[in-house]
């Protein structure tokens, strides 16, 4: 059966998902009900592209295909760029915070780089062979978070996982630069036992409708720290913001003092913040985006907890970054998306090609 493509069309918070059965009881995310109808989605779908003239060409390279996607400008003044890794694999491990100790750590859930574990350096990173992120070896980044369990303690799969990296609001676009390599990031406190502010940890029920003038009419702010009790059938969105602001001298430090957020723009006018003098250097401003569906079998949203807590709430979540990913291809990501201040969607280089969008067997 030939493979089918993530649609990359949507954006923000307006991406839809759903689990279909196919051919050989394999499971594929759909992101679009517009998937391979129109002429250039189908060569898509085919590991091809179609052109502005008509014709088809094969993929350009290792974890790159063409597409014929757009990017255009973006109304608010910012720069984004997003990609899809999926759930690779869990265990009780934390590279950064207990290294070398295995299974010292509370439940985690990771992403993209599936060998990740306790002993997992930015060395071993590069080792991967495969990720379950779209690109492949071009991001073989590590991403996990605390798992989190339903009011009847399973875990909840982690759906609709979109990690994004935009200039944010608060920074100026254009100064925005790379990501150093060996970079390696927390947000959040996972000892919190007071809800974190809601600039780093953020709920809100898909419901929701803001009064208020945000950056992004798309992307309204109106987030709550702990974990909200959104009505059967909305959808919860979890987001983990990490500090954007770097020291410019130190890859890693255990207290994370080589990182800093940035002062806060002001709602709707995008850039006015800045990163402290402490912390010059701005990087893209990475976060971690869940949806998850609140139903009946899960019992009531606020009732869920995380891992690294007794009592539901929501009040240690966190989330780990290990930088993996292919250094050309961020320098295009922050070229050609972030500092012109461009829409790059799901994927897009800019530059008529795309990460290789991830599926599942």
């Amino acid at each position: 059966m030939k493979r089918l493509i993530l649609n990359r069309l949507s954006f923000h918070l307006a991406i839809f998902s759903k689990v279909f059965n196919v051919a050989g009881g394999k499971k594929v995310f759909i992101r679009s009900m517009l998937i391979c109808s129109l002429a250039w989605a189908t060569a898509a779908c085919e590991n091809r592209s179609v052109h502005s003239d008509g014709k088809t060409s094969g993929a350009p390279g290792d974890g790159l295909v063409y597409s014929a996607e757009k990017v255009g400008d973006r109304e608010d003044g910012s720069g984004a760029f997003r990609t899809h890794c999926l759930e690779s694999h869990e265990n009780f491990d934390d590279p950064l915070v207990f290294p070398g100790q295995p299974g010292a750590s509370h439940h985690h859930v990771f992403f993209g780089n599936p060998n990740v574990d306790a002993y997992t350096t930015i060395g071993s990173l590069f080792e991967a062979t495969e990720t379950t992120c779209d690109g492949g070896t071009l991001n073989r980044s590590a991403y996990w978070i605390p798992a989190l369990y339903d009011a009847n303690e399973k875990r909840i799969d982690y759906g609709e996982p979109l990690f994004y990296y935009k200039t944010g609001y608060h920074v100026a676009a254009a100064a925005i630069q790379p990501p150093p390599e060996n970079l390696r990031i927390i947000a959040g406190n996972a000892h919190a036992t007071t809800s974190q502010d809601v600039s780093v940890v953020k709920f809100r029920c898909g419901s929701w409708v803001s009064e208020k003038d945000w950056f992004d009419p798309g992307d309204p702010l109106d987030h709550v720290s702990i974990l909200p009790d959104c009505p059967k059938d909305d959808f919860l969105e979890i987001r983990i913001v990490f500090p954007q602001c770097w020291d410019g001298k130190n890859l890693y430090l255990p207290d994370q003092s080589h990182m800093a957020y940035p002062s806060e723009a002001t709602p709707p006018v995008v850039g006015t913040g800045a990163c402290p003098q402490t912390h010059p250097i701005a990087i893209p401003e990475i976060s971690y985006n869940f949806r998850l569906y609140v139903t009946e079998d899960r019992g009531p949203s606020n009732s869920w907890r995380f891992a690294c807590e007794t009592n539901p709430g929501g009040i240690c979540a966190h989330a780990d970054w290990m930088n993996g990913w292919d250094p050309k291809t961020m320098e295009k990501i922050v070229e050609n998306c972030l500092r012109p201040a461009r829409e790059c969607l799901v994927g897009l280089l800019g530059d008529g090609t795309r990460l290789d969008p991830v599926i599942t067997d």
